[in-house]
């Protein structure tokens, strides 16, 4: 009979599984009462199961590697189909775990192949994808009835991925970035700064989303999807110097789409504006650096180079020829134009629930998280609020000699509207009373014995000197 007990706040359900062991399983349950009805229901599931009213794991004859080919055709995104294919047929398919039948497939099976593609030099952001597209796999695969047995890639570790610092741009580097993309790609570019769109999003934007007498633009689909990724449909406003790029735009297109490929098409997901951008960032002079190389000794198989931060002529210590300089550009993605979006609005002191309604995400946190990458001399202005200090206005007016005797009386004849906001009445309550006594009369004892420095913020220590 199925019983239950608690762990922490956790309630859990043992009962008999479809192969007559006994099981326990974490619920979700609030209540005692709730988590006996749960495991009755898993009971009274798994009995059915052992009675063939229900098809048992152990009745799948398929493979793990059979499995993602059936949700590759069946269950998986039109959009996503390269990619996954790609992915799977590489982490799966093609190796040891994809002979696996999925009713002996364990979550430990699966963590191996994971830590083998952590020895293989891929970062926890690679990983967790490839988690991610497991228990999407499985989840589909029992609505679909063709697995009926429990998800062990629930029981795998996520990876903790550590957050990365995204380069974009500044609301002055936006011109002269779009003036070193080529004209074919000019108008896109300027609808991915100014209007946040996704690039499956450019490529699927038809004339008739884009209202120019009114200034709205709807984002419905992606590439020839139906849908966003979102899954949502979204009126957005169009900004006034983004108007003359997509009326050129449009003049220009001889299909129903704003931004058509050269034979008039879709572009399609292997057209990669990224290339484009990063000679775009190199001609505008947005560069981490530059690389100067000397191409005769390169040709003499003992290349040399040096970097630098300017693209100055400078002349190869080995053989005296001039070094040639090349642009190292900003490490950016396509993608992070839209970041870039993002952060140009919240630095400009948009609200961020109106930069969520532009960027059309589901939460604000994804905003503020994610997208707004305000950088240290954006908080400069925040931390400059801080209340400043008679020491260091003494030593600013006394050009940098002041002592803090010169600059501030002692504490003995420190005012209370001095100290005032530094000090808290709840520390100046603390400090008073029989408490402040006793420490005053050991103190008078030996005071170098009990305490190592005065008490400010810190609390009295312990000295451990004789």
């Amino acid at each position: 009979m199925a019983s239950v007990y608690q762990r922490g706040t956790v309630w859990y359900a043992r009962f008999r599984d479809a192969s007559g062991r006994w099981r326990a399983m974490a619920t979700r349950a609030q209540t005692k009462t709730e988590a006996k009805r749960m495991a009755g229901e898993l009971e009274r599931k798994a009995e059915r199961q052992r009675l063939g009213l229900e098809v048992l794991p152990t009745d799948c004859d398929l493979t793990f590697g059979e499995l993602c080919e059936w949700w590759l055709k069946n269950r998986c995104p039109k959009g996503s189909l390269s990619r996954e294919q790609s992915r799977l047929r590489k982490h799966v398919v093609s190796q040891p775990i994809g002979n696996v039948l999925v009713r002996q497939l364990t979550a430990g099976r699966i963590e191996d192949r994971i830590r083998e593609m952590e020895v293989d030099g891929m970062k926890a952001v690679t990983v967790n994808g490839f988690r991610r597209v497991l228990n999407t796999i499985f989840v589909k695969a029992k609505r679909a009835g063709v697995w009926t047995g429990a998800n062990p890639v629930e029981e795998v570790e996520r990876r903790r991925e550590p957050k990365r610092l995204y380069e974009t741009l500044r609301a002055e580097e936006v011109d002269g970035l779009l003036a070193q993309v080529p004209d074919q790609w000019r108008d896109l570019f300027a609808t991915a700064i100014y209007a946040g769109l996704r690039k499956g999003e450019l490529f699927g934007l038809r004339k008739s989303d884009v209202d120019l007498k009114n200034g709205t633009m709807v984002v419905a689909r992606s590439y020839d999807s139906d849908t966003t990724k979102g899954g949502h449909t979204d009126i957005v406003p169009i900004a006034e110097p983004l108007v003359p790029y997509l009326k050129h735009a449009i003049e220009n297109s001889k299909s129903e789409l704003v931004f058509p490929g050269p034979d008039g098409e879709m572009r399609t997901q292997e057209a990669d504006p990224q290339k484009v951008l990063k000679s775009a960032l190199g001609r505008a002079g947005l560069v981490e650096g530059y690389r100067h190389s000397c191409r005769r000794c390169k040709k003499r198989g003992e290349p040399y180079e040096e970097h630098h931060e300017d693209n100055e002529l400078r002349v190869c210590p080995k053989c005296g020829m001039k070094l040639w300089a090349s642009a190292k550009p900003r490490q950016m993605r396509f993608h992070d134009l839209r970041h870039s979006t993002a952060t140009i609005l919240l630095r400009a002191g948009v609200d961020a629930h109106r930069v969520q309604r532009i960027m059309r995400h589901k939460d604000v946190k994804t905003t503020t998280s994610i997208y707004g990458h305000l950088e240290v001399e954006d908080l400069r202005e925040a931390v400059n609020k801080m209340p400043s200090s008679p020491l260091s206005t003494a030593a600013v007016e006394g050009g940098g000699d002041a002592s803090p005797t010169e600059a501030q009386p002692t504490d003995t004849a420190c005012t209370t509207d001095e100290r005032e906001p530094l000090v808290t009445p709840l520390l100046q309550r603390a400090r008073s009373g029989k408490r402040k006594a006793r420490t005053r009369s050991k103190n008078e004892a030996n005071p170098g014995l009990y305490m190592e420095r005065e008490t400010g913020f810190e609390p009295a220590t312990l000295s451990l000197g004789s």
